[in-house]
């Protein structure tokens, strides 16, 4: 879960076509999510957000390369049946989240009714919303929680924000799959860190681990998958060996390479 930027100013024409507008129509005529043909389903729609996300999934961060791609409504379409074209409510997810996800929606307050909403309206309802319900699942276009996520050595996630532990609970954000990737990310550098050790302590050289920290680094881009755990790799070196030689050597060329990891 890491922050995504997406233009408001430059929704996708479909949206706002006028076979949209009759299916939200449809929907307030009715007050329930009618539409059979599910017209928010479209690969122009899905082309944008596999952009805006960089092919990952909005939750867990997992590449969508060779995975299904979910269009996900962060507020669920069955019960929030106005928003299901609202370019505000539209996220890029996998299918293990998606439906991990469902149409859970725990808010503090009270929830939001329609009140006459118009079609031309609903791309910019979110933030109001927000205010209005207290939403308790993150929302990776208006949350930025990054120094809130947390992963032990088995490449468990959690948090000490209620937010953040709600969402990673609600998205099953540590199941099996997922710790899996993520520990074949924190050992294999750990194992390179090791390997490099015994020509430290023969050579005092810290020379074989640069390599090394820089591959790692270079690997710490929003566009890779699991960028939130790399980010707190490098801000929680501790995690990566229980030798201390190898904790030093690492904040050394981490201090020289990036300043502020």
């Amino acid at each position: 879960m890491i922050k995504v930027y997406k233009d408001f100013d430059d929704i996708p024409k479909i949206l706002k076509s006028s076979n949209r507008k009759e299916a939200f129509d449809k929907n307030i005529l009715d007050s329930n999510y009618v539409d059979s043909k599910h017209r928010y389903k479209v690969g122009s729609v899905q082309k944008r957000l596999v952009e805006i996300y960089n092919l990952k999934c909005a939750y867990c961060e997992k590449s969508l390369l060779d995975a299904p791609k979910h269009i996900e409504h962060y507020r669920p379409k069955s019960i929030y049946y106005w928003l299901p074209y609202s370019w505000d409510n539209l996220l890029l997810c996998c299918g293990e989240c998606n439906s991990s996800k469902g149409v859970k929606f725990p808010i503090l307050n009270s929830m939001v009714q329609y009140k006459n909403e118009t079609f031309e309206d609903i791309n910019n309802l979110g933030n109001g919303y927000d205010k209005i319900e207290e939403p308790q699942i993150i929302n990776p276009e208006r949350d930025d929680i990054l120094h809130f996520i947390k992963f032990d050595r088995s490449g468990i996630m959690f948090s000490d924000e209620p937010r953040v532990d709600k969402t990673i609970m609600i998205c099953k954000l540590n199941r099996k799959e997922l710790v899996q990737r993520r520990l074949v990310i924190l050992t294999d550098l750990s194992q390179e860190m090791d390997a490099h050790l015994l020509y430290f302590i023969a050579k005092k050289d810290t020379s074989r681990f640069i390599p090394t920290i820089q591959k790692f680094i270079e690997k710490l881009d929003t566009k890779n998958e699991f960028y939130a755990f790399r980010y707190f790799i490098l801000n929680n070196t501790n995690i990566v060996s229980d030798n201390k030689f190898i904790i030093k050597i690492l904040d050394r060329i981490l201090k020289k390479t990036i300043p502020n990891p």
